[in-house]
């Protein structure tokens, strides 16, 4: 009988449309597209997007 713990994928914490805080930067977004491990951000100021991994984002309510 084989593990399963080795074939389990981890779940995102983000998904598209999720609104964020980028940690260092302190500024806000949208997540507009996931490449691999990292998040495509449209940031609030309306002129930047930027790709982050998800250990520097956390949820903006």
């Amino acid at each position: 009988m084989a593990s399963e713990l080795g074939s389990k994928k981890s779940t995102p914490r983000f998904r598209i449309g999720d609104h964020v805080r980028v940690r260092w930067r302190g500024q806000e977004g949208t997540i507009i597209d996931i490449n691999g491990g990292l998040y495509m951000v449209s940031l609030d100021d309306g002129r930047t997007v930027d790709s982050f991994p998800e250990s520097d984002l956390e949820k903006a309510w």
